[in-house]
């Protein structure tokens, strides 16, 4: 008598501690759902926190681990844990990076560069990024959080000859850390404090950038105040501590 063997395949589920508790919104991209969960706080220092990269999953367990020990205003994407949002429009798939939809340039060539191009299209993602820009409170300073691969991308990309060198007024290389962690920012203020302070730590050139459509070139070109922490993914404890920086010097700010 033959057995009949069943495997029964267990899959984890990304979730994150108090999600419960996060407001979350719908937004309609075409015919797909994509969610905004919000974390809002009248904590001092107008700081607003940001992920748009589903996939950068420790960016987003540091905001939640971050919250159970300050007060902290934040938001971030959900939709298919992936870096590139898909969406569907009239039996057509469209896809993009969400960190590239800010300006006009970068919202047409971010579509172009995936699976297809169409001015309704194009219309559909402008509104997504009206949404996340809506939800940056007028005087708060913009924190985004990112998480990179080991080697791919680093602090070093930034220096003079790497592939990020045309977007850099300034850089800060500590020999002593690990070039995936770094902060990445907009105001001059802020890179003489975190360059202070031993971090490594880029400013943007704010005239001479590569309008690529992300958030740090809509912020520099209207004078927002931004940073990036970027650590490679895993590196939690860094993206902790770059946190704690953060809020240290943007409290500080008088």
């Amino acid at each position: 008598m033959k057995r009949l063997v069943i495997f029964i395949l267990f899959i984890p589920l990304l979730t994150w501690p108090q999600e419960n508790s996060i407001m979350a919104t719908k937004f309609i991209l075409g015919e797909t759902e994509i969610s905004i969960y919000e974390q809002k706080s009248q904590a001092p220092g107008n700081i607003v926190f940001v992920n748009v990269h589903e996939d950068e999953t420790t960016s987003i367990e540091t905001l939640y681990r971050y919250a159970d020990i300050d007060s902290i205003h934040f938001f971030y994407l959900r939709h298919q844990w992936t870096r590139r949002i898909v969406f569907t429009m009239k039996g057509r798939n469209y896809d993009f990076d969400p960190n590239r939809i800010f300006t006009k340039k970068g919202r047409k060539k971010t579509l172009k560069d995936g699976a297809n191009y169409s001015g309704k299209a194009n219309k559909q993602v402008k509104k997504l990024a009206e949404a996340i820009l809506n939800r940056l409170p007028e005087g708060h300073t913009v924190v985004a959080v990112h998480n990179n691969t080991d080697e791919e991308y680093s602090i070093k990309s930034y220096a003079e000859g790497g592939g990020e060198a045309e977007n850099t007024k300034s850089v800060y290389i500590n020999p002593d850390t690990d070039p995936d962690d770094f902060i990445y920012t907009t105001d001059s203020y802020f890179y003489e404090a975190f360059k202070k302070a031993g971090v490594n730590v880029i400013l943007q050139d704010n005239k001479g950038y590569v309008n690529d459509g992300s958030l740090s070139v809509y912020c520099g070109k209207n004078e927002i105040p931004y940073i990036n922490i970027e650590t490679q993914k895993g590196h939690f404890d860094a993206q902790m501590r770059l946190m704690e920086q953060v809020l240290r010097v943007v409290r500080s700010r008088k």
